[in-house]
């Protein structure tokens, strides 16, 4: 009980030390609890890292405290994994982009293999989380290579988090990367048998065209949605019109009436009155956007 009431409170006793030697003595019990053979009070310890990190300068936290958390990355124990996953977005925020560049990065891209699923999963859930603090290098040349080879034969859940963090991405990346690399992923991830797939990527599909521009409609995407919006699930139904009211205006009246019209003005037949409700809040954005004689054209 003593170790594991001291792990979990080592962060909030070195934000209270204000001499270099008490923290370096505070450092030792820290390390002698996180080699501790109980995974518990290792997982405490960890979570006490990120305070205890966040008063550290970078070259410290390199010598000192970088090499804990590397271990705890490859940590026999799934639960202490997990933590590391869990917190990643926290830990590079405490160490600091270039620590997580060159040497975090690594274990946490191995994470995303994990064979717990509550690791993977923890793992992906926390990569959008982190998308700002890590470099294009990374992202580009690491972490988009591991998800393609990970998200098809990964559970739902993992799937589902995965079309989160590729939309997340596309915001970094650019359009050349986003067209080759991320939408053939998120296009398939449109058609995956799970629900909650398709509807984290249909709710998501906004922040991909912020990035590519109406290109994005091309390579058989319209037929997709299309598709989508006549989902046996009405909550994917409802996310399917919705994005097509704000590709309509984020794109134009132009792109709108040549690709966009004859899919979302469906929604005036949907069996579900939320997503009829949808389709109406979505046409009061169009109606402002393009004016009345678009309205007139549609409506009257």
């Amino acid at each position: 009980m003593i170790r594991r009431a001291c792990a979990k409170q080592i962060g909030e006793f070195a934000s209270q030390l204000k001499k270099d030697d008490e923290r370096n003595e505070l450092l030792k019990i820290f390390k002698t609890l996180f080699t501790d053979e109980q995974d518990a009070i290792r997982v405490l310890c960890l979570e006490s890292l990120i305070p205890l990190a966040k008063t550290m300068s970078k070259d410290d936290n390199l010598v000192h405290n970088m090499p804990t958390l590397l271990s705890a990355g490859a940590d026999k124990s799934w639960k202490v994994r997990l933590c590391f996953a869990r917190n990643f977005a926290e830990f590079t925020e405490a160490f600091g982009k270039d620590i997580t560049d060159s040497h975090l990065i690594q274990n946490f891209s191995a994470l995303l293999s994990d064979n717990e699923p509550e690791v993977k999963n923890a793992a992906i859930h926390s990569l959008s989380k982190s998308i700002g603090h890590l470099s294009l290098d990374r992202i580009c040349n690491l972490l988009l290579p591991t998800l393609s080879n990970q998200y098809s034969e990964s559970q739902p859940a993992f799937k589902a988090s995965t079309a989160l963090a590729l939309c997340a991405i596309s915001t970094r990346v650019g359009t050349d990367m986003t067209m080759t690399k991320i939408l053939p992923i998120l296009r398939e991830l449109l058609q995956d048998d799970n629900s909650d797939v398709r509807l984290n990527v249909a709710k998501n599909l906004i922040k991909v065209a912020d990035t590519v521009g109406p290109d994005l409609l091309s390579h058989n995407l319209i037929e997709i949605l299309k598709n989508l919006s006549e989902d046996a699930n009405w909550r994917v139904r409802m996310a399917v019109y919705e994005t097509l009211g704000k590709l309509s205006v984020l794109f134009g009246e132009e792109v709108y009436m040549k690709h966009l019209e004859p899919v979302f003005m469906t929604y005036l037949k949907n069996s579900a009155a939320q997503v009829r409700v949808t389709g109406i809040t979505e046409s009061a954005f169009l109606a402002e956007k393009f004016g009345r004689k678009w309205i007139n054209d549609s409506y009257v």
